[in-house]
């Protein structure tokens, strides 16, 4: 079986655990590492299962518990060079390209922020599933990753409205809005109702929600207006976070 916990996401903080017959992988550790600690607790796995720990980049959000990590030798860090360095830890790098860990094949997706950052596809004998947050634009190399995936978790990062009439400044509003920024909830509407149209789709995980210029309903309004509007039905949709279960990644 292979499963999905989407522990925490949002712009406070990101780490995902995902785990398929005794294997683990972590996905960004941005929260304390007693709230990791917890999370595996509550999961009713432990730590020793993981072979390794993927960076996405490294803003605080996704490396904040990287020292404690590193230092107790948890597991391998896996990133790229930019991020290992600015994360000041060595680890695997793996140069964006496909590798093997396990019963996983990881594939790096590269992704359009103001830091070095990747997504990551990551394919199992039960299925492929992508996990993308932390970009400004959806780019053809993108879309392809996406392909043949039962479950995409999408960053869904602000509501336009709500972030033009939000309290940030006007250079952090043209920062999140740039190509360089992050997913608005209409962008990842778009490209979650197109993915589903392909038919390999079964869940949708919205992720990296700003606090400020979201909420998890406004979210999922933009994503099913955009399912209803293409047609699309019987996908499971989630709001990534400690309210979210268990996710099971399903075969192909």
């Amino acid at each position: 079986m292979t499963r999905l916990y989407p522990f925490f996401s949002s712009s406070k903080g990101n780490c995902t655990l995902l785990m398929s017959d005794g294997h683990g992988l972590l996905i960004d550790c941005g929260v304390s590492f007693s709230q990791i600690q917890r999370s595996f607790k509550a999961a009713d796995i432990s730590p020793g299962a993981l072979d390794g720990i993927l960076l996405t980049h490294a803003h605080s959000d996704h490396i904040r518990a990287v020292p404690q990590l590193f230092q107790k030798n948890i597991a391998p860090f896996y990133a790229n060079a930019s991020t290992l360095s600015s994360a000041g830890i060595t680890g695997v790098n793996h140069e964006n390209r496909p590798f093997s860990l396990g019963p996983f094949r990881i594939t790096p997706i590269e992704t359009s922020h103001d830091v070095d950052s990747c997504g990551y596809r990551i394919e199992t004998a039960r299925g492929a599933l992508a996990i993308v947050t932390d970009t400004g634009r959806i780019t053809p190399a993108m879309m392809q990753h996406l392909s043949g995936c039962s479950l995409i978790m999408l960053e869904s990062n602000y509501d336009p409205d709500m972030l033009e009439n939000g309290p940030y400044p006007a250079v952090l509003k043209a920062r999140i809005r740039s190509a360089h920024g992050h997913l608005s909830n209409a962008d990842c509407a778009s490209l979650l109702a197109l993915k589903a149209l392909e038919g390999t789709l079964k869940t949708a995980v919205l992720a990296h929600l700003s606090d400020h210029n979201n909420t998890p309903l406004t979210a999922r309004m933009a994503v099913l207006s955009a399912f209803s509007q293409y047609g699309v039905e019987d996908i499971r949709l989630e709001v990534g976070g400690p309210f979210c279960p268990p996710l099971e990644v399903s075969d192909l």
